[in-house]
C-alpha cells in the first residue's frame, strides 16, 4: 500500500489545484511582474512640459499658503479656497494622461490621491478632516518628486498639525 500513497497524494494535490484554477479563472490570466519599477528606474520618468507646470503651479499654492505654517484653523474658507485653486491644476493634468505607459499611469495614481485630497479640503464637515485633506495632497506631491525626473524639485513640508485640538 505505502508505493501508492505519492501517487495519490499527487493525485489529491492535482485535484486541488485543478479546482482552485477554476474557481477563479481571471487569475491565470494575471500576467506576473517580473521586473518591478524600482526608485532609480522611475527617476527617469519625465513628465511633460504641461505636468511639470501644474504640478510647480500646485505647489507654489501651497507654499503661498499660511495653512502650513500655522498650527491649525477651524475655518474651512482658506482650505476651501486654496482646494479650488488646486482643483483646476489638477483636473488639467488628468487630461494629460492619456497614454498607456507605467509613467502615465502611476502619475494618474498620485494626480488621483491629490483629487481626494481636495474634495476634503473642500467639503469635509470636520476641521481635522479639511486639513488631512491638505497633507494627502502634500505627501502626493512630494511622491511625485521621488517618482518623476523634474529639474529643481523641492520636496514640501510634512510636518503639518492636523489636529485643532
Amino acid at each position: 500500500m505505502r508505493p501508492h500513497l505519492p501517487a495519490t497524494a499527487f493525485a489529491a494535490a492535482l485535484a486541488l489545484a485543478s479546482t482552485a484554477a477554476s474557481a477563479t479563472p481571471a487569475a491565470a490570466f494575471v500576467p506576473a511582474n517580473p521586473a518591478p519599477v524600482t526608485a532609480e528606474a522611475a527617476r527617469n520618468w519625465r513628465p511633460d512640459e504641461r505636468v511639470r507646470s501644474g504640478i510647480d503651479d500646485m505647489r507654489a499654492a501651497i507654499v503661498a499658503s499660511t495653512l502650513l505654517r500655522t498650527r491649525a484653523t477651524a475655518d474651512a474658507a482658506p482650505l476651501a479656497e486654496l482646494g479650488r485653486t488646486l482643483e483646476s491644476r489638477v483636473a488639467a493634468m488628468i487630461a494629460c494622461c492619456t497614454h498607456d505607459g507605467v509613467a502615465s499611469r502611476h502619475l494618474h495614481m498620485l494626480l488621483v490621491e491629490m483629487a481626494d485630497g481636495i474634495a476634503l479640503m473642500q467639503g469635509a464637515a470636520h476641521a481635522d478632516a479639511r486639513r488631512m485633506g491638505l497633507l494627502k495632497v502634500v505627501q502626493a506631491l512630494n511622491l511625485y518628486g521621488t517618482m518623476f525626473y523634474h529639474s529643481g524639485w523641492r520636496a514640501l513640508d510634512e510636518t503639518l498639525e492636523v489636529s485643532v485640538r
